[in-house]
């Protein structure tokens, strides 16, 4: 598959990600005590975790998985490879981590229950945390408030800071991120119904082989499973009181697996993924007003107040 040059991530960002984003980073303080904390606990912690209990991935030792891992790095232009783990977590799982050298991991249960299309996807997603610079908050997010404990925060001129306020506020933009990296995954592996598929399998669907099993068809299932993501957009569910979605997904690390599939189908049928795809330049530089950062020349949008890949403060 071809490189997407020049590919920025503001061309895939969901909106509802931008958003929640702009509102956390609106709190006075927050930039400033999450890279205290990355900088403090969470750099080091990552480092020994992933180099003393994972195994690593290359292509000496797993050719086809680290060909499928190069393949999402080249098509999301990525300039270096980040490295790749296996971990022995519970279930389907993956993540990406680390601020200054960033990586993803993979659960062995991912080797065994996704083909070579729904792994791609799900690569493309992790990667996608990496190259939009989610991976500062979303390292933080689930335990903010304890990582805070261990911070003076007087030293730091934040003796009333709003702990409670912000963890809610960070754990909701770390959700709607979902949706943009979804989107990230849909550029590598190109196929929906293997997104779709990839979804399924994360709420617990069975392995690659399911002939034996005589009560599942892969197929009518994801069909039926398109069909509640059509019902379910249908009940408009940003038109919820906030107050309820807030209730009903606050102690989530996802959005509902129905509305990651709906939100990717909605993307296509926009025309912004076909655009994406076909790299039609004229029409996405229209749309985007961005800069470089002056510390790491990484693209920008001109309200930006971080830079997204480095942290470094704009204005």
């Amino acid at each position: 598959m071809s490189r997407l040059k020049g590919l920025d991530p503001i061309e895939y960002e969901h909106p509802e990600d931008r958003e929640a984003l702009d509102k956390l980073e609106a709190i006075p303080g927050v930039r400033k005590i999450a890279f205290k904390i990355w900088e403090l606990f969470l750099d080091k912690v990552c480092y020994l975790q992933s180099t003393g209990s994972f195994v690593e991935v290359n292509n000496e030792n797993s050719p086809k998985l680290y060909s499928l891992f190069k393949n999402a790095c080249e098509i999301l232009d990525f300039e270096d490879i980040p490295p790749l783990y296996i971990n022995n977590a519970t279930g389907i799982n993956a993540f990406a981590i680390g601020v200054n050298r960033p990586y993803v991991a993979l659960s062995y249960h991912c080797i065994e229950r996704l083909n070579d299309d729904e792994m791609s996807f799900i690569l493309g997603h992790e990667l996608g945390h990496i190259k939009s610079g989610h991976v500062l908050y979303r390292s933080i997010a689930k335990k903010f408030q304890d990582y805070l404990q261990q911070l003076n925060l007087i030293t730091l001129g934040l003796a009333n800071f709003p702990a409670a306020g912000v963890e809610i506020a960070m754990s909701y933009w770390s959700r709607m991120s979902e949706l943009t990296s979804d989107r990230a995954g849909l550029l590598v592996c190109k196929d929906l119904d293997s997104a779709i598929t990839g979804i399924i399998k994360l709420s617990g669907f069975p392995s690659n082989d399911c002939s034996r099993i005589s009560y599942l068809d892969v197929d009518k299932f994801k069909e039926t499973f398109k069909k509640q993501a059509r019902d379910f957009e249908s009940f408009e569910i940003e038109k919820l009181n906030k107050a309820v979605r807030l209730y009903v997904t606050k102690d989530m690390s996802h959005p509902w697996l129905v509305l990651r599939a709906s939100e990717l189908m909605n993307w296509i049928e926009s025309g912004e993924y076909t655009k994406i795809i076909n790299r039609d330049r004229s029409l996405i530089e229209e749309e985007m007003s961005f800069k470089t950062c002056p510390k790491c020349n990484s693209p920008i949008k001109q309200n930006d107040k971080f830079c997204g890949s480095c942290g470094f403060k704009l204005i």
